[in-house]
């Protein structure tokens, strides 16, 4: 009988389906990486060249694979209109500022490379956009302030009768401020002091819906909460793309395997393939994407200043200064040489 149990166990094992498609392995030190998007919105369109490695310990600009330069860029559409990208600094294209994307037209990148390099994406249909139903914020309370948070809270009104698939970026802009220094004696003129700056921090995880089992009805939107560690303003902006199932599937793969912890039922790790193809070396590997769609954003601020509880509010200003967030150990006359603090993008708040 014991047999029998483990032989069972043994046959379920071998019969969990494993799908690897086109297995093969090959070394990409030295591919090639496209990546770049276009829209319904005014543009400019951006396009990066790299390759896969080159890291250079001399060269701090190699640190993410050194970038292709002198490249031809261009992107088509179903007509044959044809618009050019310019290189504006090494690797990277831009489209001018007068395109556009149409709804309805189908598009797709042509690039070829300064060794000869023709590679090119799929055709692509530029979707209609879809905006956002709803995108709110509430303050919920609790005893320390380390647990205080603002719940946010946003959803997407599916259209009826249509597979639709949805790639939401999230972007934060954090207010911060500085310290002045004490002014210098007189007669000397007292600078302007700039305390009040902007962070953007990078936020390389997109989300990701469908309407399998909504077809039609509100899709609600996985947001993290907002901490309520400071009263400065905090603004959320969502960008929401309405994608096709070949976009949808290839960033799914890319969350999919972002998330593997060493299960026996994960997934296996494999080279995700997404939409170039090089067009005269048909086995030079090119990966990336190059996304178009219809897109929509809202920014939303939230206030963490107004109706807050006055004793909550008491305890977040004894909380800021014992962890003194207002850096007052290094005074400043500009925030913008806060150089500790990471992605300090300024003055103004990035243009909407």
């Amino acid at each position: 009988m014991k047999r029998l149990l483990i032989l069972a166990v043994l046959l379920g094992l071998f019969s969990c389906e494993t799908e690897i498609m086109d297995f093969k392995t090959e070394n990409l030190s030295n591919a090639l990486v496209v990546y770049g998007e276009m829209s319904n919105l005014a543009g400019p369109y951006t396009v990066r060249l790299n390759y896969t490695s080159a890291y250079s310990p001399f060269d701090p600009t190699e640190f993410q694979g050194q970038p292709i330069p002198g490249a031809v860029v261009r992107i088509v559409d179903e007509t044959g209109a044809v618009t050019a990208l310019m290189e504006i600094k090494k690797g990277m294209y831009q489209s001018p500022a007068s395109f556009q994307g149409q709804v309805g037209k189908k598009y797709r990148l042509e690039i070829r490379t300064a060794d000869g390099l023709d590679i090119a994406s799929d055709w692509q249909q530029l979707s209609m956009p879809i905006g956002l139903k709803s995108f709110t914020s509430s303050y919920k309370n609790a005893e320390k302030v380390e647990n205080m948070h603002f719940k946010l809270q946003a959803s997407l009104q599916d259209s009826r009768g249509s597979e639709d698939y949805y790639f939401v970026k999230r972007q934060d802009f954090m207010q911060f401020l500085t310290t002045c220094p004490a002014p210098p004696p007189p007669p000397a003129p007292v600078p302007i002091c700039y305390n009040k700056c902007w962070q953007a921090i990078q936020n390389t995880q997109p989300i990701l819906a469908d309407d399998f089992y909504l077809n039609g009805r509100e899709i609600d939107l996985a947001l993290e909460s907002i901490p309520y560690d400071d009263f400065t303003e905090w603004y959320v902006q969502l960008e929401v793309y309405h994608v096709d199932k070949a976009t949808y599937q290839f960033w799914k793969r890319q969350e999919d395997q972002r998330i593997l912890d060493g299960g026996i039922f994960d997934k296996v790790p494999a080279q995700i393939i997404g939409n170039l193809t090089c067009l005269n070396k048909p086995d030079r590997q090119v990966l990336g994407y190059f996304m178009v769609a219809g897109k929509s954003k809202e920014r939303k601020l939230v206030d963490r200043y107004q109706g807050i509880p006055a004793e909550s509010y008491q305890k977040l200003v004894s909380y800021i200064e014992f962890n003194k967030l207002r850096y007052q150990n290094t005074p400043l006359w500009d925030c913008r040489l806060a150089a500790w603090i990471p992605y300090n993008v300024g003055l103004s708040l990035p243009i909407y």
